[in-house]
C-alpha cells in the first residue's frame, strides 16, 4: 500500500493563505495612493502577526495535547472533540492532523469508529514514527467495526509488516480476511499468533468467535461459543450474538436463531455496526420464513418494535 502523502496533513489556514495577500494588497493600495508612510505599520503588523501568531498555536496546540490526553486516560474521551472546538486560535491556524490524532482516537475509544475514521486518516498523513502504530491500529478497528474489512485488512498486514504485532490487529486482520472469503492457512496462522500473544479475554474471544464462523463456512464441525462470553466493547456484544445465530440455526433452530439475530441488533447501541448490519440483513432474510410462527402463540420475541418491522417489509 502506498504510503499516505504528509501535505494532507496541514490545513489551509488563514495564516497561510488570506493574511499575505491582503498584506500585499494593502502596500500595493497603500502605494498607489502615494501614502507611502502608510506602507510601513502595514509591515510591522505583518512581522508582528508571523512572529506572534505562530508561537501562540504552538502554546494552544500543546495545551490541547495534555488537555486530550488527560481526557483520553480519565474516560472521558467523548469530550475531546468539543475542547477542539472551542479554540478559534486552532481551528483557523494549527496543522490539522496532530488534532484528528487525539479526536481520532477519542472517539475510537468510546466506540463511535465511523466518525474516528476520516479523522485518524488525516492524522496518519503527518504523523511521527513513534506516533504511527497507535494511530493505524485504531484505524484497523474503525474500518473493521465501520464494515470495511478489505481496507481493515490492508492497513493491518501494512502494520504488522512494519511495526509491532499486536495481537488485536492480528485478531481483526483473519476476522477481516474471513469475511472476505479468505478461508486459508495464512487467516489460521494469523489467528493462532493473535491466541498465543492475545493480552485480555477479549482478543481470545474474538480468535474464538472467528473460528466458528470459519467452521461454519467451511462445513466443519463448529464449537460452542465459551461460556459467558460476554464483553465491554459493543461490536464484541454484537458479534457474539450474532455468531450464537448462526450456530442456532446451523442446528435447525429458526426461532432461536431470530432472538439472537435481534438481540445483536439491540446491542448495537446507536452506533453502526458491521455486525449488526449483518444480523439486520440475516432478519430480513428470515422474515418471510417465519411470519406465520411469529403470528401465532408462542411466537420468539425478535426484540424489534413494529416500526423496525415495517422497514424490513418496505425493503421487500
Amino acid at each position: 500500500m502506498a504510503r499516505r502523502s504528509r501535505a494532507g496533513g496541514q490545513r489551509l489556514s488563514i495564516a497561510g493563505v488570506v493574511a499575505p495577500l491582503v498584506t500585499l494588497g494593502l502596500l500595493i493600495l497603500f502605494w498607489r495612493l502615494g501614502r507611502k508612510w502608510l506602507a510601513i505599520p502595514v509591515v510591522v503588523a505583518g512581522v508582528l502577526f508571523y512572529l506572534l501568531i505562530p508561537r501562540l498555536v504552538r502554546a494552544r496546540l500543546s495545551r490541547f495535547h495534555k488537555r486530550a490526553l488527560l481526557l483520553i486516560s480519565s474516560g472521558r474521551a467523548a469530550e475531546v472533540p468539543a475542547l477542539a472546538r472551542r479554540s478559534l486560535l486552532l481551528q483557523l491556524f494549527a496543522p490539522s492532523a496532530p488534532i484528528d490524532a487525539k479526536i481520532g482516537l477519542a472517539l475510537a475509544q468510546i466506540g463511535a469508529y465511523s466518525r474516528a475514521t476520516p479523522h485518524l486518516e488525516n492524522a496518519l498523513t503527518a504523523a511521527a514514527a513513534a506516533e504511527r502504530p497507535a494511530l493505524q491500529a485504531a484505524l484497523v478497528k474503525a474500518l473493521f467495526v465501520a464494515g470495511d474489512p478489505a481496507r481493515a485488512e490492508t492497513e493491518g498486514l501494512e502494520l504488522l509488516d512494519s511495526g509491532p504485532r499486536l495481537p488485536e490487529v492480528l485478531a481483526i486482520v483473519a476476522r477481516s480476511r474471513v469475511g472476505l472469503s479468505r478461508l486459508d492457512d495464512r487467516t489460521r496462522a494469523l489467528l493462532d499468533e493473535a491466541e498465543r500473544a492475545a493480552t485480555s479475554d477479549d482478543i481470545r474471544l474474538m480468535a474464538a468467535l472467528t473460528r466458528i464462523e470459519i467452521a461454519l463456512a467451511t462445513g466443519g464441525g463448529p464449537a460452542e461459543i465459551p461460556a459467558g462470553a460476554d464483553s465491554s466493547q459493543a461490536f464484541l456484544r454484537v458479534w457474539i450474538h450474532l455468531v450464537r445465530g448462526r450456530l442456532r440455526e446451523h442446528r435447525g433452530d429458526t426461532k432461536g436463531a431470530v432472538e439472537s439475530y435481534a438481540r445483536a441488533a439491540r446491542e448495537e447501541a446507536g452506533q453502526f455496526c458491521w455486525f449488526s448490519a449483518q444480523a439486520h440483513e440475516r432478519l430480513g432474510q428470515l422474515a418471510s420464513t417465519l411470519e406465520p410462527a411469529l403470528s401465532g402463540s408462542g411466537a420468539p420475541d425478535t426484540g424489534l418494535d413494529p416500526s423496525m418491522r415495517r422497514k424490513r417489509k418496505r425493503r421487500r
